[in-house]
């Protein structure tokens, strides 16, 4: 690439939903460096990867980065050298949890594209994002000619998740000013411009238990882990609960899961976050409504009472998981989007997700059309359908997809019972055809207090089939 390509100039990538909405990254290589051409050019494996290690360690946490991007553009190392160097650095700094996730940024160049592919043969498992350089090719380059390169690239990182682009200074690629986001557009309708396959795991957990830990529950290094705390509930907290717009009170039971187990626990799992579940079908012997009085009071009181709640647990992002409604499907929209707006704008919050099911689309869906942008995640309640066969989760796992396109959407069951498809009958089946095809957001489980008893075995080979 020429100099106007150099690592430093101003470049747009458009990222789907799975990338975290705030992270910071640290670029390896570039194009140039001083006034000639940076190479990759390694002594040994060992001796790479080992200085690679320590030193990247350092600015990581100097820094208190959250991945890094490998951009070699340059080689004094065949494809295979290469590969092993940069896989195991990255398998290295994911095992020791110093960083959570890492991305490549190829062009389509033979010797690049060599390098690169032998790279993602053999750690693209490792591999979160290709920021692949569409701006590489020639200045002028039309709508079809991007979405045919962008297929290509596909086709070349099959699984992977791979990044539309553009160069700011317009000298490469498809500008914005000649149709790249009505390439988006197109891409995303063809539902190709979204995240691939997520080794994200979440389990809710304290609605149903006050003996269950957060320590009874596996976890694995090998995926982000979430746990939910179910719930946190705009009612009283009295004998006869009642709504309180937007003055939310801890639901969930803190026995064992209060501000201190959180501490330990994040101190002692590094690729662990905590949410908070917002709402879930009860309250007392009653249902939990969303009844808002006016949509500015029960904002200013959610995001009060939220901050407080989200302070004191050092809890990281919440869940939307409303099912039963006092309020047409724009409030709901206009409440949570403006919620999750206002908590993410002031650093409250990193993350948001919402948990529909079939039956209450039209409230999340009006949510997604307005607020799409700001959500994370789409734990979507398939055990909420009838029994389902492994096709018919499948079919209407696309449904869903389709619907929040865009969207990471998680696959779902219920461990204590439910409907949809259960571990038994095929669910990690399903998983794995959903994943071989690119398509698997990760996996929720409700909930951990119904696992507790089994012995957390289906945790267990869920979390196997997210980290393989």
């Amino acid at each position: 690439m020429g100099s106007s390509m150099c690592f430093g100039t101003p470049i747009t990538s458009v990222l789907p939903r799975f990338l975290p909405s705030r992270a910071a990254i640290q670029m390896l290589g570039g194009d140039s460096v001083g006034d000639g051409s940076a190479y990759f050019n390694p002594s040994s494996v060992d001796s790479w990867v080992s200085n690679a290690v320590s030193s990247l360690t350092v600015i990581i946490q100097q820094y208190n980065l959250d991945g890094i991007d490998i951009d070699y553009e340059h080689f004094n190392a065949d494809p295979d050298t290469f590969a092993e160097c940069i896989g195991q650095l990255i398998k290295t700094l994911k095992k020791n949890g110093v960083i959570s996730f890492a991305s490549i940024a190829p062009f389509d160049d033979d010797d690049v594209q060599s390098h690169y592919k032998a790279l993602w043969k053999s750690y693209g498992d490792l591999i979160d994002y290709v920021n692949f350089q569409f701006y590489a090719y020639d200045q002028g380059t039309t709508v079809s000619q991007f979405i045919n390169y962008f297929n290509a690239q596909i086709s070349n990182y099959n699984g992977g998740n791979v990044l539309a682009s553009f160069i700011s200074d317009g000298s490469g690629g498809l500008t914005p000013e000649n149709g790249f986001f009505t390439a988006c557009s197109r891409l995303k309708s063809e539902n190709k411009l979204q995240a691939a396959n997520s080794n994200l795991f979440r389990e809710y957990i304290g609605a149903e238990s006050d003996s269950i830990k957060f320590s009874d529950v596996p976890i694995s290094s090998g995926v982000e882990f979430h746990f939910i705390l179910a719930f946190a509930i705009d009612y009283t907290h009295d004998y006869h609960p009642s709504p309180s717009n937007g003055k939310f009170n801890v639901f969930w039971e803190t026995k064992n899961l209060g501000p201190c187990q959180v501490s330990s626990l994040k101190d002692s799992s590094s690729n662990v976050k905590i949410a908070v579940s917002l709402g879930g079908d009860s309250v007392g012997k009653g249902k939990a409504f969303f009844a808002p009085k006016s949509k500015t009071s029960w904002v200013q009181n959610a995001v009060s009472s939220l901050t407080d709640i989200i302070n004191q647990y050092d809890i990281d992002g919440i869940d939307i998981d409303y099912e039963h409604f006092r309020s047409s499907p724009e409030m709901f929209a206009e409440c949570i989007g403006q919620l999750i707006t206002i908590l993410k704008q002031r650093g409250t919050i990193t993350f948001a997700s919402i948990a529909p099911y079939k039956e209450i689309n039209s409230y999340y869906l009006a949510l997604w059309r307005k607020y799409g942008d700001v959500i994370d995640y789409v734990n979507f309640q398939f055990y909420a359908y009838e029994k389902l066969s492994v096709s018919q989760f499948i079919s209407n796992f696309k449904e869903q997809a389709s619907n929040y396109g865009g969207g990471q959407l998680l696959a779902s069951f219920e461990s204590g019972g439910g409907g949809g498809l259960k571990p038994n009958d095929g669910f990690f089946e399903a998983c794995n055809t959903l994943k071989d095809e690119g398509k698997l957001g990760g996996i929720f489980i409700w909930c951990a207090d119904e696992s507790q008893h089994m012995g957390f075995e289906y945790e267990k080979k869920a979390l196997a089939l997210l980290a393989a």
